[in-house]
């Protein structure tokens, strides 16, 4: 008996089946490259954000480095303005170059919400005459003239704090010109805004007529929290402070 020999294929010419599923093949392929595609955007324009921040924030220092010393750290940024270049003499009266400067910070300010400080400092040397009793009422006059230009400037009043210390908090010996010219200045501290932590909680299995007093105790340790365990779980606690049913509840995380 002869075997045969079976063929299996399309004849010459003749095209294929049509595979139904054929077409998620390049869809998926697209809908990678779409996905890639956004990542790197959002990846540059992120970084390209940071970098203007940190632009604006080295144009600010540049400028404000003509009048005073910058220091800044993670929580603020704190600027010292010697005020002979300020103010004349025994007068609260700004510069026309100092506020130049002030619309200049309060650009920045408008961007960046926090408090802001102002401290007026004095030397020892008695006031002669004017209308200033003593060093005190000057060096707070000249910290509120700093702040009404801000305030001008467009900067909410409720950001600011304005303080005059005289001559009691002097950074070198008033008994050198040199130590007082030091002494004699305007302390501006540009307060940062601290992304608050988000609450953190935890579930709890309970049973129904299970106490919440009982629960905050057992659980958190102290009892302190139950009245958060109600206001976290409205409609499975009754009235009397008992789990209604079987249920999950949220508990503020205590770590004890």
């Amino acid at each position: 008996m002869k075997k045969k020999t079976v063929f299996y294929g399309r004849r010459f010419g003749e095209s294929a089946a049509a595979d139904p599923n054929m077409w998620a093949v390049p869809y998926g392929d697209m809908m990678t490259s779409l996905m890639i595609f956004f990542l790197i955007l959002f990846a540059l324009t992120s970084l390209q954000q940071e970098a203007l921040k940190v632009s604006e924030n080295q144009l600010l220092v540049k400028k404000l480095e003509k009048f005073g010393k910058i220091s800044l750290t993670a929580e603020k940024i704190n600027v010292t303005f010697p005020q002979d270049i300020i103010f004349s003499k025994g007068s609260p009266e700004l510069s026309d170059n100092f506020k130049v400067a002030i619309a200049d910070i309060s650009g920045y300010l408008r961007k960046n919400p926090g408090t802001v400080i102002i401290s007026g400092h004095a030397d020892s040397s008695p006031l002669r005459g004017g209308k200033y009793k003593d060093n005190w009422y000057l060096s707070a006059e000249r910290g509120w003239s700093v702040g009404n230009e801000l305030i001008k400037n467009g900067i909410d009043p409720k950001r600011l704090q304005i303080r005059g210390y005289g001559e009691f908090n002097p950074v070198a010996a008033n008994s050198t010109d040199e130590g007082k010219a030091k002494n004699r200045r305007i302390e501006m501290t540009i307060l940062k805004i601290k992304t608050e932590e988000p609450e953190k909680f935890i579930y709890y299995k309970t049973t129904a007529g299970e106490n919440i007093t009982d629960i905050s105790k057992k659980v958190l340790g102290d009892e302190k929290f139950s009245q958060k365990i109600v206001e976290l779980n409205s409609g499975k606690i009754d009235d009397k402070g008992r789990i209604i049913q079987d249920t999950e509840i949220l508990l503020p995380f205590n770590p004890k």
